[in-house]
């Protein structure tokens, strides 16, 4: 159901906080040049995710996606730029579409700030004429910003700050409590009873564990774990420093990860460089779902 409000104050930063979303670069009309009338409007503080599962993980490009509304959740924000002030406007319009397709007013209002939410799949979807088969995972679903004037313009809102795009994506959910065993190709072989998972955002992941350090293991760095990343059951290790980068030894991928959809479980493949990358040690973590 959508939930429309209209905000008594106005947003203090123009700063966007992203939930499984892009922003798009393209651009309409350059509003920063509207003088005589309109204004400039921010979508500050909108977050939202689409998320769900390709009912075929090895082709991404064809499958379609099972959506849920516990994975479907949209709050849209719309308020003055601060330091701007309307000029002969008449109403304010959100708008969203589907991969740049057809426009459909989501809100539209007289004065700003207003706010809507969305919290199930059909809300996203209302009005589009899209059929959910053809849904596929990278998929955006737009939202814009038209300013209408008294003498008959209207102004889309070309900055990025202006607009929000939800990227339909896989769902996640691998916080928890795991069994880990760490085995590598210098012979370790370690097991860490109680590895615990921990999301770091929508689809990132950190672990308690590296190689075969755990906290506090004598290390002074004070976390020892390394964040992962997880699309569609594929999980990978960016490129990043050791110990949450206390040290400038360099942790990465090495071969794809996966996810165990029946168990739950995790296998995680990286390396760990040492001696300046001179020695590479191969790591294999399996993560057992406690």
């Amino acid at each position: 159901m959508k939930k429309i409000k209209i905000l008594s104050i106005f947003f203090l930063s123009i700063f966007m906080t992203f939930t499984s979303c892009e922003d798009s670069e393209d651009s309409l009309d350059v509003d920063a040049g509207i003088v005589a009338e309109g204004v400039i409007t921010t979508l500050s503080g909108t977050s939202g995710k689409l998320l769900g599962n390709a009912l075929n993980p090895a082709d991404l490009e064809t499958s379609e996606v099972a959506l849920t509304d516990a994975n479907a959740e949209l709050t849209l924000n719309l308020s003055v730029l601060p330091g701007q002030i309307p000029s002969n406007v008449a109403k304010y319009q959100i708008v969203k579409s589907f991969e740049g397709g057809e426009e459909v007013v989501v809100i539209e209002s007289e004065t700003l700030p207003i706010s809507t939410s969305f919290d199930s799949v059909s809300d996203y979807f209302e009005g589009l004429n899209v059929d959910l088969k053809n849904v596929r995972i990278g998929n955006q679903i737009n939202f814009k910003v038209k300013v209408f004037t008294n003498s008959g313009n209207v102004f889309y809102q070309g900055s990025n700050f202006s607009k929000y795009d939800v990227t339909v994506n896989c769902a996640s959910a691998l916080a928890g409590v795991y069994s880990l065993r760490f085995t590598s190709n210098f012979n370790h072989d370690i097991t860490f009873p109680n590895e615990i998972i921990t999301e770091v955002s929508p689809g990132v992941y950190k672990t308690t564990t590296t190689y075969r350090w755990a906290s506090p293991d004598g290390l002074p760095a004070p976390d020892q774990g390394f964040n992962f990343s997880d699309v569609c059951g594929t999980l990978n290790v960016p490129q990043q420093g050791l110990a949450q980068g206390f040290y400038s030894n360099q942790v990465y991928n090495f071969a794809d990860g996966s996810v165990d959809s029946t168990t739950g479980d995790l296998k995680i493949y990286y390396i760990i460089e040492f001696s300046g990358g001179a020695t590479k040690i191969e790591c294999t973590g399996v993560y057992t779902k406690l």
